[in-house]
């Protein structure tokens, strides 16, 4: 697609949730309601087939790889190791920052509060560089141990008017260059840019594709008139682990009756805008002071079992987290419902799970 679209070539794969709890960018959930809800398959065919796994390697995460991301976004500084994570700038918000962590996928972020059309704080080099007069600190601002003023966050902070954000187009190219600068090939990826209404601020978002398909991971960058604000994104390299045997789609419709497929991964999972066409609960009317009714001896309790039938399954990749910390990229299916509603499952086949507990 052009600038400013979304290509529907290569939709997410449902689910593409970490295992270890995160959303990997979605909003899901499958509530407490999920020991309740039974699936069935009508009219799926395929027998099973495999599928191509992929680990992420994160171990490029260092202080060089620091230093090296620094320098191509423009932040001055050593880098350093705080909290188990490598950091570029100042941690007081008072500059640009870059940090790299190597858990998961490995993750780059970068923040220039400098542009950040809420930063209320004085930043001397932007001021300089801008030829404006730096502000001075408040009388009775507090005094850092070294003399200088620590940076505190006024009572009331007014919007910063820093002219427009760059175009769609012009957005998207800026997140590319940048991208590229860190060594991440742009032509991986699918590009579209956020239209949220409002003329201060541009959102950036490239998901990386494989196989004609959206990984889940992903790279996103925020823009104000004064410059890139914001980015993150993986620095994980995919690296091939092989084919891996798949179950067929039926199958897979049973694993989601099957608990061992429902606790230890994150589905079960029921997709966001799936959501949308399912049966919402009626809100409960306002109480009128009359008791319930009791229960009388020998009535049954109420125990609804939601009946969910499966009508479509397309094979994907989701993130999986692995017991030492890693990540990997798995077959998964997404299955879709005769209701709408979408839920996702691991497809690769039992004798290539460890089921073995911790």
């Amino acid at each position: 697609g052009g600038a400013g679209s979304v290509a529907e070539a290569a939709p997410d794969l449902a689910g593409a949730a970490d295992v270890d709890g995160g959303r990997g960018g979605y909003d899901a959930t499958w509530g407490g309601w999920y020991g309740r809800t039974v699936f069935h398959a009508s009219g799926l065919t395929g027998g099973a087939t495999s599928a191509t796994a992929w680990a992420l390697d994160a171990t490029s995460v260092s202080g060089q790889a620091a230093a090296a991301a620094a320098e191509a976004l423009g932040v001055p500084g050593e880098p350093r190791l705080e909290y188990g994570s490598w950091v570029v700038g100042p941690n007081d918000g008072n500059g640009p920052t870059v940090q790299l962590m190597a858990v998961g996928a490995g993750s780059l972020s970068f923040w220039d509060p400098t542009v950040d059309v809420w930063y209320c704080g004085a930043v001397p080099e932007r001021s300089a560089r801008e030829g404006e007069a730096a502000a001075e600190p408040a009388p009775d601002a507090p005094v850092s141990d070294g003399g200088g003023v620590d940076p505190v966050a006024p009572d009331v902070c007014d919007e910063r008017d820093l002219g427009d954000a760059p175009s769609a187009g012009a957005a998207e190219d800026a997140l590319r260059e940048a991208m590229a600068s860190l060594g991440v090939d742009p032509a991986a990826f699918e590009f579209a840019v956020e239209d949220v209404g409002d003329r201060a601020h541009a959102y950036v978002t490239a998901y990386h594709v494989l196989d004609g398909q959206r990984t889940g991971l992903a790279w996103n960058a925020s823009f104000t008139g004064a410059g890139m604000a914001s980015l993150y994104g993986f620095t994980a390299t995919l690296v091939e682990l092989g084919e891996y045997d798949v179950v067929p789609p039926a199958e897979a419709v049973e694993r989601l009756n099957d608990p061992r497929f429902g606790a230890g991964w994150s589905g079960p999972v029921i997709l966001a805008g799936a959501r949308d066409a399912m049966e919402v609960a009626p809100v409960p009317e306002e109480p009128d002071g009359v008791p319930p009714t009791p229960a009388r001896p020998g009535a049954a309790f109420a125990w609804p079992v939601r009946d969910v039938t499966i009508v479509a399954a397309r094979l994907g990749l989701a993130q999986l987290a692995t017991g030492d910390g890693a990540t990997v990229l798995a077959p998964s299916y997404e299955l879709t419902a005769d209701d709408g509603s979408v839920w996702s499952v691991i497809a690769v086949a039992e004798r290539h799970l460890d089921l073995s507990a911790d």
